[in-house]
């Protein structure tokens, strides 16, 4: 049977990758995302992570799988705003869908993982440990990210489920575009 694999944040630059990748090795591939899915999945589901209950909704929707193999948490926004300008609601909103989203995705596949000796892997970011201006939200919802992996891994190492976290540094993706468009540059250019 055919290894499963839930990605959120599947239909955006890094999402979308991931998602042509694992379907190349013959996974079969759920996208989890607020846009329109990528290209040849086995299953997506229209989810708004910034959501208290989305990902209940989600797993409830999810109830008839036999089986999860892996969980990539992909799914992130980012605010592009100097922090005397973040507000409340910025904040908010950047740590429900890059934190609490992801925290709640491994508690519910905990089940699943634990049947097939399965793996979680936390897409972070290079922000968590060496970040830029204006984007303070995003870089501290990053290095709770690299935190709260750190934990389940310990946490569910005696169930036989991996738990990394990979940083990635500046990827030419849509996110990262409208990021540096909302900046001046240093030299005017």
């Amino acid at each position: 049977m055919s290894r499963v694999v839930i990605v959120t944040g599947s239909s955006g630059g890094i999402g979308t990758a991931i998602c042509k990748e694992f379907t190349q090795q013959n996974w079969r591939v759920i996208g989890v995302d607020i846009n329109e899915p990528p290209e040849d999945l086995f299953r997506f589901e229209h989810v708004d992570l910034s959501k208290p209950d989305a990902v209940s909704n989600l797993f409830q929707n999810l109830k008839d799988l036999d089986r999860i193999d892996a969980l990539v948490n992909n799914a992130a926004i980012c605010i592009n705003k100097p922090l005397l300008e973040t507000n409340d609601n910025d904040w908010q909103q950047t740590f429900d869908i890059n934190v609490r989203s992801v925290f709640q995705m491994i508690r519910y596949s905990h089940p699943f993982l634990k049947m097939t000796s399965g793996s979680i892997v936390n897409v972070g970011s290079v922000h968590a440990v060496a970040t830029s201006e204006n984007v303070a939200a995003y870089a501290a919802s990053k290095g709770a990210i690299t935190a709260l992996t750190r934990a389940v891994a310990l946490e569910y190492a005696s169930d036989n489920i991996r738990c990394n976290a990979v940083l990635p540094g500046a990827i030419n993706t849509e996110m990262l575009r409208t990021g540096l468009s909302r900046r001046e540059h240093p030299k005017g250019a």
